[in-house]
């Protein structure tokens, strides 16, 4: 995706030779988008934007940072101003229009567009075959949609853990909008297991589902908006804990250290999408590791600064998940 576009957000000479806030930030924001960090590209470009909206540049790039990090409802609204205000390449922001919309599964929105520049003969006869495409794939979506709607029209979840975890998995692949009410209430529902909380919040978030959501899990709770959050193993906590880990005890033992993050990763799926209530990294690493030494049969208690977050930690591993 970022080469398709990359063409019209190289950075420019003029970047170099005539350097300000805005160029700068732009420049350091395709850096990072290159080399694929999207949060810090997003965070640089967004600078940028704030300062110049109107820059086609740096409105493209922004799109693009936005949909590689699978953001794809605000790309979507950046590309429907450029669109609407004639920021950009017409034809490139319309195909990126067109691709955030396909990730949001609004066909319907797709086959409208694309039929009304195609009857406006508002695309270049090198792009035709490209939208021509585009509007054949979403119509066979669409069809296929109005197929599944008609036979999804109602959710409740089995009373088996397990029956649970296959029926919610079954739901990854459909078009879940029609029933999105009733997972709602499911997530919202103080029965619902944590971990088929989890599994539920994750397809309203990978079907964009922009509702606000009430969730609680033990002492926490909070409204989340699904379309927002992102996956639980991109958290940052969770990518610096599992690094102390490698680097902890990685030359100690493999296993060891396999141990502790199949505990991390089984724990973090049952928080989402909360986090730990210890903050520092090293602590939360430290601890999982004694966790995962005691059942390899090396018995130690917690340590003083782990205590903070021991009680957390044992009551996660005492959830029945199987």
């Amino acid at each position: 995706m970022t080469k398709r576009f990359s063409k019209n957000i190289k950075k420019s000479k003029n970047v170099i030779l005539f350097p300000g806030l805005k160029e700068r930030l732009l420049e350091k924001g395709l850096d990072k988008l290159q080399e694929q960090h999207h949060e810090e590209a997003i965070d640089l470009l967004t600078e940028a934007h704030v300062i110049d909206p109107e820059d086609s540049v740096v409105s493209t790039s922004l799109a693009v940072a936005l949909y590689e990090d699978r953001q794809w409802l605000k790309a979507k609204e950046i590309c429907e101003r450029m669109l609407h205000e004639g920021i950009g390449e017409y034809e490139e922001t319309l195909e990126l229009y067109i691709m955030n919309l396909l990730q949001l599964k609004e066909h319907q929105q797709i086959v409208t567009t694309i039929q009304t520049v195609i009857d406006e003969n508002a695309i270049s006869p090198e792009r035709q075959e490209r939208f021509e495409h585009l509007l054949a794939v979403s119509k066979r979506q669409e069809q296929q949609t109005e197929r599944e709607n008609a036979s999804l029209d109602s959710f409740v979840l089995h009373k088996d853990l397990e029956q649970q975890m296959i029926q919610v998995a079954n739901l990854a692949k459909q078009n879940i909008h029609p029933i999105k009410g009733a997972l709602i209430e499911a997530v919202q529902s103080v029965q619902t297991h944590p971990f088929i909380k989890t599994m539920v919040l994750n397809i309203l978030r990978e079907q964009a589902v922009q509702d606000d959501v009430q969730v609680a899990k033990w002492e926490l709770s909070g409204v989340f908006n699904p379309a927002e959050l992102k996956d639980p193993f991109e958290n940052r906590t969770f990518l610096l804990v599992s690094n102390a880990i490698q680097q902890i005890a990685g030359q100690e033992d493999p296993n060891l250290t396999e141990l502790s993050l199949d505990i991390v990763r089984r724990h973090l799926f049952l928080l989402y999408p909360f986090i730990w209530s210890e903050e520092n990294e090293s602590t939360i690493a430290q601890a999982y590791i004694r966790l995962a030494r005691r059942y390899m049969g090396n018995e130690s208690g917690w340590e003083k600064e782990e205590k903070s977050i021991a009680s957390q930690i044992e009551m996660l591993e005492n959830v029945p998940i199987m």
